[in-house]
């Protein structure tokens, strides 16, 4: 399948810098329980997701504007640019996965990371992530990774995460409004995060099938 080479190529064109991706996410969690104990898993697991599809972004981001002709190539059909946009998309939902998986594997060895409804809190950083990197995502499209590096540093990472942190633990609260039907919430939540996800891509795709590469 075409989407999963594109996704191995951007993988292995950053090969090098995959240890310190994982260290980000297995050591967040980890850090949070060590030294804000208080602020609980959800906080942990949204910090891993976060900082690891920034960085994960930034490093892909960065080799493919050293070399732009090899876009270029790829992208030689506007169906072609479709799959492009769409596998960098396919990546950050595979960057929550791996998160999640590491973090639950965590609480059960860290209980002061551990979370009461862990479906729940997935789809809450889920939701977060779509929102976060679905707005970063096409003005990185629009404006390009020059003008946009410094600004997911800045304004992305440091402000962003941690207000998101401090409405995510407002938002996991709801849940009691919910009643007997937990499972409901989780579900809605998820679905609003792959409405995001698909109407960033929708923006993106526009934006980058209308670039000219060459």
């Amino acid at each position: 399948m075409m989407v999963l080479k594109l996704i191995r190529k951007d993988i292995l064109i950053v090969k090098e810098i995959l240890w310190q991706l994982f260290i980000i996410i297995i050591g967040f969690p980890l850090l949070v329980a060590w030294r804000q104990p208080q602020m609980g898993g959800l906080t942990g697991l949204l910090m891993s997701v976060l900082v690891s599809s920034v960085f994960f972004n930034l490093a892909v981001s960065e080799k493919e504007n050293r070399y732009p002709k090899a876009t270029a190539l790829l992208s030689a059909t506007p169906y072609m640019k479709s799959k492009l946009v769409f596998a960098k998309y396919a990546l950050y939902v595979m960057i929550w996965l791996v998160c999640c998986i590491a973090s639950f594997i965590e609480m059960r060895f860290v209980p002061e990371i551990a979370v009461d409804d862990f479906g729940r809190t997935a789809a809450m950083v889920f939701l977060i992530q779509s929102i976060c990197m679905g707005i970063f995502l096409p003005v990185q499209y629009v404006f390009g990774y020059e003008k946009t590096k410094f600004v997911s540093f800045l304004l992305f990472i440091t402000p962003f995460a941690l207000t998101a942190m401090e409405n995510s633990e407002i938002a996991v609260n709801i849940g009691g409004f919910f009643g007997p039907t937990p499972v409901f919430l989780t579900m809605i939540i998820f679905a609003f995060g792959i409405l995001a996800w698909f109407a960033s891509f929708a923006v993106s795709e526009k934006v980058f099938n209308g670039k000219d590469l060459i």
